[in-house]
């Protein structure tokens, strides 16, 4: 049984299990339909569970033994999903205890014992005064805090309201800051202890950020409340996405509360339909009459409700420490008749408090205040995306901290440019003649700023002027640093490549540091603020043995500060930020011998990193101004289209898939799929949608397509170390292919690859594998998705040198003639019609192709708009032999961490001291 199908199966016998007979078969007709075998599956462990779930007086289950360890059972307190709760006695320190006991039929099942497990250490890392607390873990068995007093009931007088509502976001503010959303809350998991203390329940539906791997430890459990009331009430407080089965995240919980909150002070449900699915639909649809609120409230509470109950999960309230710093100070004015004009007064009256912080924090000597940390969320420039660059920084507050460097991608052009917002305005303005910049970094007086395009390091005046080439430097990069002598070190990307450093003014790179045994590369220098030392990351064969290190320009010795999978930033006066498992961390560093004291803290959560290139999405200023990015997660759905841009139909379930592949028999497609640092090949059936694994923990590169043999029997998959693997799908063999490239394409006689390689002058090519290696001349024009036509005689790719990417196809292997294809752009192009059409995509998503002759020579039509589409995954599609249809990666739900909104925080140390 597919993963997918036995968490519905298993969803729903948790749903039905405690439901009357006749309500359980109305339950089951309605959420499985039509689908018979789906039922069939659900009422068999309904049958196991009637045979062996049995209870005996006192209301404890047979298999539950009447004490476990020191702790004797007493009594059942409830039944949720994920087991039943007792009251127990600690014989050891005397104390009341509540025990959650998997049922021993559970319990023989390891993913379930797995999700237990991981509920058990999900409840540890919650350590707060209004959260039910765990003491400790039994065999089958999680021993919690027996809270005293009564589930949260509506309606309260205002003040206490406000009051229980102030203590319920605390709780999910520490939840939330340790990536754990609850998903379950509602009054039933809220209890009101007799001394007024508002504690949270049940986290056993808690969802942390990071567990999507597909390792039973992290899969967050997916079971619901199970007798009919409960589940009314359950649907009564999910989130419009929740209702809808779509991803979720820590605005989800904000929603609830605001559920919970109108009940508090109304004393009924917003949504109360006669069953499961009139109420979910009132969810998803019904009206929210903010009138029926008492006229007491105040009308800060009432913009807080609005904002929390905002079906656009983009305009909802994002954090619910938002809504703690309201509820501790609410306005104590009568309401006026809600107008619209009201959110309009209360967003000018944040925007001029937010530029009153931002001035504030600018004056000289406002990094040494005692005023708290300021947040903000920085949308990108209009008409522009995010990067390629998504696992590096995009945005880079000078030392000064008063401006803002970003890099943004033009959605018509594809192209990048380096654009500068000062901290006191809300416009950002783009910088001529950046176009293609990438990773910048500012010089130590805040006027300039360096960056990388056309395989140049290149400067310029941010008031102003003409661009300075400093040096070459071909292929990616992987920042750079400026110290106020004028000397500037910057580091390449890839195998081999070590820190070199140049005159501001310009000259001949010369290199910085040498590899030591089993490093990869060396990467992310930074000048610490004398101006002497550098910190960098030291990108390693296996990405746990990555480390940070400082050195003295000039010196050869080097001291380790921290082993990372990604790299570190110098946070003056005297702190490391680092990211570890989409953690944003500080630890002070001891200035003179630069080793860690004390312990870290964390700063911010579900940070974009990735250990395989020991990249992360943070950068801060010299006065305590932080920018980071969230980790980004989507779900796509494979989807098939016309010619026409018509809807032929889906492949499979969605899943966080990139780079589909299509094989040359059209029977499968090959995708990229994992977690950061282990991204596996999976094969897709395109019949049954049956999904398979293909490597293991391989770490394929991030832009790296799997790429079949002309047979459709192997695939070439490039890792992150530069090193192709060859797949045989018939035996599971995987053996090496080609090192020190990424692959590009099979010749069409399946005798070797085309691959891509950084060289002294830039990029390379290299035809490898099954015949002795061909190089071919080297380029310094940024050129990739080479694909041969199915007679071998010509190649598609795209290039830069025309300014922007633009689609070629020459001839193979003398490249002459070459003949432009594209006229407005292009990347990914395929070969269709046998070889007699090029189809390939634009920067805002159009697929075009153009007819293409090659009997006498090269002839080259007009390219031709084929359709538009939203969803692709970075362009990249596949299309059928004959041109006819075309399989789309379509986004269907993306996170807020895939929004491109930045997160700058102003005085950030402030947030943790």
């Amino acid at each position: 049984m597919s993963d997918n199908r036995w968490r519905r199966v298993e969803e729903f016998f948790h749903r039905a299990v405690d439901l009357a007979p006749e309500a359980r078969s109305a339950f089951l007709g309605e959420v499985c339909g039509a689908d018979e075998s789906l039922r069939r599956e659900v009422e068999s462990l309904l049958a196991h569970e009637s045979e062996n779930g049995n209870t005996f007086a006192g209301g404890v289950e047979e298999d539950v033994p009447r004490a476990i360890a020191h702790y004797r059972i007493s009594g059942k307190l409830g039944q949720g999903g994920m087991g039943a709760v007792y009251r127990a006695t600690d014989t050891k320190l005397e104390r009341e205890v509540a025990i959650k006991i998997l049922p021993r039929s559970f319990a023989e099942d390891a993913g379930r014992m797995a999700r237990f497990t991981r509920e058990a250490k999900v409840l540890a890392s919650l350590n707060h005064p209004n959260i039910a607390q765990i003491y400790g873990v039994e065999e089958r068995a999680l021993v919690m805090e027996l809270v005293p007093g009564e589930a949260l009931k509506g309606p309260l007088p205002l003040e206490s309201a406000l009051n229980h509502a102030k203590q319920i976001a605390e709780a999910l503010e520490a939840a939330h800051e340790k990536g754990i959303v609850h998903r379950d809350l509602k009054p039933a998991n809220i209890v009101v202890t007799p001394e007024g203390k508002v504690k949270l329940l049940d986290f056993g539906l808690a969802a942390v950020a990071s567990s999507s791997d597909g390792d039973p430890m992290k899969s967050p459990p997916i079971t619901i409340q199970t007798t009919s009331g409960i589940i009314m009430g359950t649907a009564a407080y999910m989130s419009p996405e929740q209702a809808a089965g779509k991803a979720m995240d820590k605005r989800s919980d904000i929603w609830s509360f605001g559920v919970v909150l109108w009940e508090m002070l109304t004393g009924h449900r917003l949504f109360a339909g006669e069953t499961i699915s009139l109420t979910l639909a009132e969810v998803l649809r019904g009206p929210i009459e903010f009138d029926e609120l008492p006229r007491a409230t105040p009308p800060a509470i009432r913009n807080l409700l609005h904002r929390c109950l905002d079906r656009d999960v983009k305009k909802r309230l994002r954090d619910i420490g938002e809504a703690r710093i309201l509820l501790d100070e609410p306005s104590p004015v009568p309401p006026a008749p809600v107008r619209r004009w009201i959110p309009w007064i209360v967003a000018g009256v944040l925007g001029i408090a937010l530029l009153a912080s931002i001035t504030a924090w600018l004056r000289p000597g406002a990094a040494n205040s005692n005023a708290g940390a300021a947040h903000f969320f920085l949308p990108l420039p209009p008409g522009t995306s995010a990067t390629a660059h998504i696992m590096s920084t995009q945005v880079v507050p000078s030392p000064d901290g008063h401006f803002l460097a970003l890099i943004a991608r033009d959605r018509s052009s594809g192209r990048s440019n380096l654009w500068v917002r000062p901290l006191r305005s809300t416009l950002a303005q783009r910088l001529d003649n950046t176009v293609g910049a990438a990773l910048p970094f500012w010089s130590p007086d805040s006027r300039e700023i360096a960056f990388f395009t056309d395989g140049k390091l290149k400067r310029l005046p941010v008031s102003g002027g003409s661009v300075q080439t400093i040096c070459d430097a071909p292929g990616d990069s992987d920042g750079g640093t400026w110290n106020q002598e004028g000397v500037i070190v910057f580091a390449h990307y890839g195998p081999g490549s070590v820190l070199m450093r140049v005159p501001a003014a310009g000259g001949v790179p010369m290199a910085v540091a040498a590899l030591e045994k089993d490093e990869s590369w060396h990467s992310w220098p930074q000048f610490l603020p004398d101006g002497r030392h550098l910190l960098y990351f030291a990108v390693h064969q296996e990405a746990a043995e990555g480390a940070i290190y400082i050195q003295e320009l000039g010196s050869t010795k080097r001291v380790l500060v921290l082993k990372n999978s990604t790299r570190g930033v110098f946070a003056p006066p005297g702190d490391l930020l680092f990211v570890r498992e989409r953690t944003l961390l500080a630890q002070s560093i001891d200035k003179k011998t630069f080793q860690l004291v004390g312990e870290p803290v964390a700063v911010a959560q579900d940070v974009a990193f990735n250990e395989k290139n020991g990249r992360n999405a943070i950068a801060v200023s010299g006065n305590g101004v932080l920018a980071y990015r969230g980790a980004a997660h989507s779900m796509r759905q494979l989807t098939w289209y016309d010619r026409q841009g018509r809807p032929l139909g889906t492949v499979g379930t969605p899943g966080e898939f990139i780079n589909p592949s299509l094989s040359p028999d059209e029977k499968s497609v090959a995708v990229v799929m994992g977690t950061s640092g282990n991204l596996d090949a999976w094969v897709m059936d395109l019949t049954s949608g049956v999904i398979t694994r293909m490597t293991r923990d391989s770490k394929v590169s991030i832009p790296s397509t799997p790429l079949w043999s002309p047979d459709s029997r192997r695939l070439a998959i490039t890792q992150v170390n530069f090193k192709v693997q060859d797949v045989d799908l018939p035996s599971g063999k995987i053996a090496p292919l080609a090192k020190d490239c990424g692959a590009q394409d099979w010749l069409p006689d399946g005798s070797g690859i085309l691959c891509t390689a950084s060289g002294s002058g830039g990029e390379k090519l290299l035809l490898t594998g099954g015949v002795s290696s061909l190089a071919f001349p080297v380029t310094a024009y940024g050129r990739g998705d080479f694909r041969f036509s199915p007679d071998g005689q010509y190649v598609a790719y795209f290039s830069d040198e025309s300014g922007q990417d633009e689609i070629y196809v020459a001839s193979f292997p003398t490249f002459a003639p070459k003949r432009r294809i594209s006229s407005s752009g292009g990347r990914h192009p395929l070969w269709a019609k046998g070889g007699k059409e090029i189809v390939y995509v634009t920067g805002d998503g159009t697929l075009m192709s153009a007819e293409i002759r090659t009997v006498s020579n090269l002839v080259a039509g007009t390219p031709k708009v084929l359709f538009k589409s939203t969803g692709f995954d970075f362009g990249r599609f596949a299309v059928t032999a004959d041109g006819k249809r075309f399989l789309i990666n379509e986004l269907v739900q993306k996170t807020e961490g895939e929004n491109p909104d930045i997160t700058v925080v102003l005085n950030w140390a402030a947030g943790i001291r």
